[in-house]
């Protein structure tokens, strides 16, 4: 039985791929990748998730077997596929989705921003995971605002009928910082859903492999303390 988790968020730039990375690196292998799309960015580039994904992770995982569309213009999916003359085909990615599902133990499956997301001109971003039927992890900031953000994410996801399975805030620059703690405190009460882990602000700039492993080994160590894998993965 396939364990399926979408990983989106309350906006984007709040650290997806790198609580993905870290999350996948920590399951030492058991798992493989999936980025239905991504902008702003060209396949191979060093600022490109599906780049990221890959050596944040440590898959074996080609990266243009991670991604399954890029586009060049940073805008949301359905503009920036305007922007290119191109058309994005929601059935095909429904289908490749089905049968990234059907093929791996553990699938990871990084969105692109948060849920209302415009992938087509009559799609959006939570329309692909309610079709494949994925649970969602929200990764949230920890910063002032976050409380109104995360608990309209959650409302939107549960009116779509969607699965959480929990709440990272990620980016904290401070554990002593009461404001965080408070943050849970109001998220988990309002919102019904638990927080599974906070994650400090922890930048990577790795350019080699060897520094990739070096901060690969220190970041999933990081995720692997801090936030509840077991809950959000079980065996």
């Amino acid at each position: 039985m396939t364990t399926i988790l979408f990983i989106t968020g309350t906006d984007t730039g709040v650290g997806k791929t790198q609580v993905t990375a870290g999350i996948a690196a920590s399951l030492r292998g058991s798992y493989s990748l999936w980025k239905p799309i991504q902008t702003g960015t060209t396949l191979g580039s060093t600022d490109a998730d599906s780049y990221r994904l890959k050596y944040g992770s440590g898959t074996d995982q080609r990266e243009e077997d991670i991604v399954s569309i890029t586009l060049p213009d940073p805008l949301a999916p359905w503009m920036a596929a305007e922007r290119a003359s191109q058309s994005i085909d929601y059935q095909a990615l429904v289908l490749e989705g089905q049968r990234r599902k059907k093929e791996a133990r553990i699938l990871l499956v990084e969105g692109a921003g948060g849920l209302a997301v415009p992938l087509t001109d009559n799609k959006l971003i939570v329309n692909l995971t309610v079709d494949l039927g994925l649970r969602i992890l929200l990764v949230a900031r920890p910063t002032l605002g976050t409380v109104n953000h995360t608990l309209l994410s959650i409302s939107y996801a549960k009116q779509h009928g969607l699965q959480i399975a929990g709440i990272i805030l990620n980016g904290y620059l401070s554990l002593e910082d009461p404001a965080l703690a408070e943050n849970v405190q109001m998220i988990e009460h309002y919102g019904g859903i638990p927080v599974i882990g906070t994650l400090p602000w922890f930048p990577c700039t790795a350019s080699t492999e060897e520094e990739w492993i070096l901060w690969r080994e220190k970041w999933s160590k990081i995720v692997s303390s801090s936030v509840d894998i077991p809950r959000i993965l079980p065996e």
